[in-house]
């Protein structure tokens, strides 16, 4: 590890101090081709960020959301990652949100993706149907921002490389303003749907070999 990861450079105090940033507990498979593994792993925001690549409010907000709907599939607490397919809207914040906490992917017919804005998930269990879709409150989220975002692409030169600046400082305030200080269920709403999903279009779909002998029982050892 460099010195500069172990920095956490990445991670920000308000982050790492936010009371309500959900932690996941999730169910794996053991190997490629295996059964259940035994152990349950937790995920942190810190995690999600490595795979992603930053924090931003789009990772977090999608944090937020994902962690009602998979509590109302999972009362229990864990997750099973064997068993999940999920939409969003094309956001690379809320698809690597989506990706990693469902384990599901575009290449295996367990990701897709709806021309729909605003913050949200249609998340299924794909071995009983069970089916949730989790949205924001509409207005929670800063409409100065949205503006700037939208702006962006109309700059150039000195104006975009400030607006740039500007543009992930309102992002931080926001989030240590609005978001880290409340709960999930303050501002994002989740309910039980009927979902018939449809099959993903993508040509170089895969079939997902480590998680079809999950439930063969112990023995051949």
């Amino acid at each position: 590890m460099t010195q500069m990861d172990d920095e956490l450079w990445y991670w920000s105090v308000n982050a790492q101090t936010a009371p309500y940033l959900p932690v996941f507990r999730v169910r794996d498979t053991e190997s490629s081709h295996g059964r259940y593994a035994k152990g349950i792993k937790q995920i942190h925001g810190i995690d999600l960020v490595r795979f992603h690549g930053h924090p931003c409010d789009g990772l977090f907000r999608g944090m937020y959301a994902m962690s009602l709907a998979l509590q109302s599939i999972f009362p229990d607490g864990v997750v099973d990652r064997t068993d999940l397919r999920f939409l969003s809207r094309n956001s690379p914040c809320l698809g690597d949100v989506g990706a990693y906490l469902t384990g599901g992917r575009v290449r295996f017919g367990t990701q897709d993706v709806l021309n729909r804005p605003g913050v949200w998930y249609i998340v299924q269990r794909i071995s009983t149907g069970q089916t949730v879709e989790v949205t924001e409150q509409e207005g929670f989220f800063s409409k100065e921002i949205m503006d700037l975002e939208s702006r962006l692409p109309t700059l150039s030169g000195d104006e975009q490389a400030q607006g740039v600046s500007e543009l992930k400082q309102m992002q931080d305030e926001w989030l240590n303003t609005h978001l880290f200080p409340s709960r999930p269920e303050e501002h994002y709403t989740v309910r039980e749907i009927e979902w018939d999903w449809l099959d993903v279009p993508y040509d170089n779909k895969g079939k997902r070999t480590d998680v079809l002998y999950k439930n063969v029982p112990p023995g051949g050892e």
